[in-house]
């Protein structure tokens, strides 16, 4: 099948932070699925040429090349609205987007760039009836997944006891401190895991300059293969799974890469979590900060009962939850065979 594929290439659109979530996952299990694929870094394009010029060149894309599935990932407002439904509109070339953070992004986003696709996808189930409620028919339910080819086993060496990676925001600081506070070893990374209250302050009557803070915001953060090295080799892999724009627990894509590599998860519990891992067989959930300090020190002091679990947490993603099995299914929903 040819898809031209449409998203960002660099994480957040900066090159310095390496590929983005997007290129990892999506671009590279497409192509390993054999399609023919055309790539077409929006953001790019978006910074230099504008948001109209850039959608249009995109609508050119479709036209000289003709293919028969155009697969979005959109970031916020960079397209053209007109120009891009004008490609679903016009053209005998199927499109889709897949939408992420449907959780808190379906009112002021989702709902109202679904008309420029054929099919959108959703990892929220309680945003179908919205889709259809809005009139929009062809929302179909996905969920995250994993792409083996990259999350891989690793030694089994284990070099940390309890790990977090991602970033800091929310109640996430709040959580980790009360467990170092009760004696327990806990090692974070991601953006803003440096930036302390006063920094803040600090920025506001321009102590710190842009350079310098950006600079403090990222400074916890590490790259996708040091990711990687840190859940193949932590005893306990944190997963904080409340969203970012509100206080709702939501399944995230770290639910399957952790085990992907061989790596317990201990995870906030998200609504439907049971209905793609056995709960206390393939991952431990816990509700309340009691309950996460209590399972912490149970699995550090249970190494077979961890192992077992992270085990079948491993076989479980590679059986069920790849992206190739994602999207084969998807492409399946939308008429492909």
């Amino acid at each position: 099948m040819k898809i031209l594929y449409v998203a960002m290439k660099y994480d957040y659109g900066i090159p310095e932070r390496g590929l983005s979530f997007e290129h990892y996952n999506f671009y590279e299990t497409l192509v390993a699925m054999g399609h023919e694929i055309e790539y077409f870094d929006f953001y790019s394009h978006f910074q230099l040429h504008g948001r109209e010029a850039m959608t249009k060149m995109l609508k050119q894309k479709v036209e000289d090349w003709k293919p028969d599935l155009m697969f979005t990932f959109l970031y916020g407002d960079q397209f053209d609205y007109t120009v891009l439904k004008s490609i679903t509109d016009e053209h005998k070339t199927v499109t889709f987007n897949w939408f992420a953070d449907d959780h808190w992004r379906f009112d002021d986003f989702s709902v109202h760039w679904a008309p420029c696709f054929h099919f959108v996808s959703t990892t929220d189930v309680h945003a179908i009836p919205k889709y259809r409620a809005s009139g929009y028919r062809n929302a179909l339910l996905t969920q995250w997944a994993a792409n083996p080819r990259l999350y891989k086993k690793g030694t089994g060496t284990m070099s940390y006891d309890v790990t977090f990676v991602g970033q800091s925001y929310g109640d996430r600081q709040k959580v980790i401190q009360t467990l170092v506070d009760k004696g327990i070893d806990v090692r974070t990374w991601g953006t803003h895991w440096n930036v302390k209250q006063w920094h803040n302050y600090a920025r506001k009557l321009r102590l710190l300059s842009s350079h310098q803070f950006e600079k403090l915001v990222n400074s916890s953060r590490i790259d996708q293969a040091d990711m990687i090295k840190i859940f193949q080799s932590s005893r306990i892999n944190l997963n904080l799974s409340v969203a970012s724009q509100h206080r709702k627990n939501q399944i995230k894509g770290r639910n399957f890469e952790i085990p992907a590599c061989g790596g317990f998860q201990l995870s906030g519990y998200a609504e439907c979590l049971e209905e793609f891992f056995v709960i206390d067989k393939e991952i431990v959930c816990y509700q309340s900060a009691t309950e996460l300090e209590e399972k912490v020190r149970y699995y550090l002091s249970h190494e077979s009962e961890r192992l077992t679990i992270a085990q079948a947490g491993y076989d479980r993603v590679l059986r069920d939850h790849t992206y190739e099995k994602r999207l084969s299914l998807l492409f399946s929903q939308m008429g492909f065979s």
